[in-house]
């Protein structure tokens, strides 16, 4: 796959050759990261979701990928079998983060599984090269404990 940038001024293309990337994605759900990667020619090289209906939608359409399934279960060496991991994909749970939610932030149960995907990201850094790691939440994820939670998430991720 060869990637094609225009340039608006010019109206000439410049070639950015292959690009390939290769992801393990976190409380993946359906996983509308690989369908907006898939063109790209970017791979998952492994998925982590528990919930019944998005694991049969997982297994349907991406029989060849993993499901590593709870990520507080997901060991160190799980993550180094996978290989070249370029990027993490996590969307970690919201409710204690959303202004819908009860606030409790990242020291709630379920936003608290954040530290989870973290500990992951760092296997993934060790042992299978990692340079990028991308977090999607909801916007009470900013104001969240005064802030604090974000500021945790920024350092967390840096």
């Amino acid at each position: 796959m060869r990637l094609v940038k225009l340039s608006s001024k010019s109206g000439r293309s410049q070639d950015w050759g292959m690009v390939m990337m290769r992801y393990l994605s976190l409380f993946s759900g359906i996983e509308a990261c690989t369908v907006a990667w898939k063109p790209l020619g970017w791979e998952c090289v492994a998925v982590a979701e528990i919930e019944p209906f998005p694991c049969a939608v997982l297994a349907h359409h991406y029989p060849n990928v993993p499901n590593l399934g709870d990520v507080t279960k997901i060991t160190e060496q799980q993550i180094k079998e996978l290989g070249q991991i370029d990027l993490v994909v996590f969307g970690s749970p919201c409710q204690n983060l959303s202004v819908a939610g009860n606030r409790k932030g990242l020291q709630g149960e379920s936003s608290g599984l954040f530290y989870e995907a973290i500990r992951l990201i760092q296997y993934a850094r060790k042992h299978c090269g990692a340079r990028f790691s991308l977090w999607e939440n909801v916007p009470g994820a900013f104001s969240s404990n005064k802030g604090d939670d974000f500021r945790e998430v920024v350092r967390e991720l840096s």
